[in-house]
């Protein structure tokens, strides 16, 4: 990698591909995005669900990635376990995580099946494809499972899971490389592309107002303060145009007094925005125009 950087004379933060909290920015270019770009940080796909993480990832990718740089927002990879997993298969809180996301200054990257909600499945360490848990088959799989740690990342490469048909709709084949996960009768695409309140249907609205709203795509971001504890906000400005994005991550309601034109989005049915109050539901979202 030093070699790359030193081979295009640029500028590119080694903290981003390391995740290492104490790397400053390297090898981006200097006024000009000439550098190597868009880059994983993996230091987020081992993010802490609470307000005081994200704020703080915020802040810090601002300051990493000052325009005309561009950040990078992926929380989940084929290394790691699924997010869902993560967030102890709470659709609600998988909601909150992909609408910031979405709306955040950065390119947002999902792993495939990420936006249905996909989970770990569960395979023998001894019959792995993956080489790595064939070295760990001495010990019990309880001990991983209980520090959280993959091993065995077959189980979270299984295969993209369409519909309820044959191999979760994936390939017509006798046998897939890997096995389909057995839950696929009701988590795939077909199913939640018929329900209004599923995760997919949530992401597919929040891909729709990004691509109509020039401020979700170039704007700027500055982070709002005083907001209740467990509340992000921020702003994205273009021009004469001003997005202000809020997301709750407690369970229980928050209520503010906020002066704003249009309700453009609300990620819960109960999160309301009327004549200059805001209330947000637990695991609630607002995006205010």
């Amino acid at each position: 990698f030093r070699k790359l950087c030193d081979q295009y004379g640029e500028k590119l933060s080694i903290g981003e591909v390391t995740g290492h909290p104490t790397m400053t920015r390297r090898y981006l270019g200097e006024a000009e995005n000439t550098g190597l770009t868009l880059v994983f940080d993996f230091g987020m796909l081992n993010f802490k669900f609470s307000a005081d993480y994200f704020r703080s990832l915020i802040q810090t990718m601002e300051e990493q990635y000052p325009q005309p740089f561009m950040p990078v927002y992926v929380f989940s990879n084929l290394d790691k376990n699924r997010s869902m997993v993560r967030l102890g298969g709470d659709v609600r809180k998988a909601k909150l995580l992909h609408m910031l996301q979405m709306t955040v200054r950065g390119i947002p990257c999902l792993y495939y099946g990420e936006e249905i909600g996909m989970t770990n499945a569960k395979f023998p360490f001894a019959t792995a494809l993956d080489p790595i848990p064939h070295k760990y088959t001495f010990m019990p799989r309880f001990v991983f499972d209980a520090l959280g740690l993959m091993v065995n990342r077959d189980e979270v490469r299984t295969p993209m899971q369409w519909d309820a048909t044959r191999n979760a709709g994936f390939s017509t084949a006798e046998k897939t490389w890997l096995p389909v996960h057995e839950n696929y009768t009701h988590i795939n695409v077909e199913l939640q592309s018929r329900d209004e309140d599923s995760l997919l249907h949530t992401i597919r609205a929040l891909l729709a107002i990004r691509r109509r709203e020039k401020a979700l795509q170039e704007g700027c971001l500055h982070l709002l303060d005083n907001l209740p504890r467990d509340i992000v906000g921020f702003t994205r400005c273009f021009g004469e145009e001003k997005i202000m994005i809020l997301l709750n991550f407690d369970e229980k309601q928050k209520e503010i007094p906020l002066e704003a034109s249009e309700c453009l989005f609300k990620l819960t049915g109960g999160s309301q925005w009327d004549n200059g109050h805001m209330r947000l539901e637990g695991y609630g979202g607002l995006i205010l125009k």
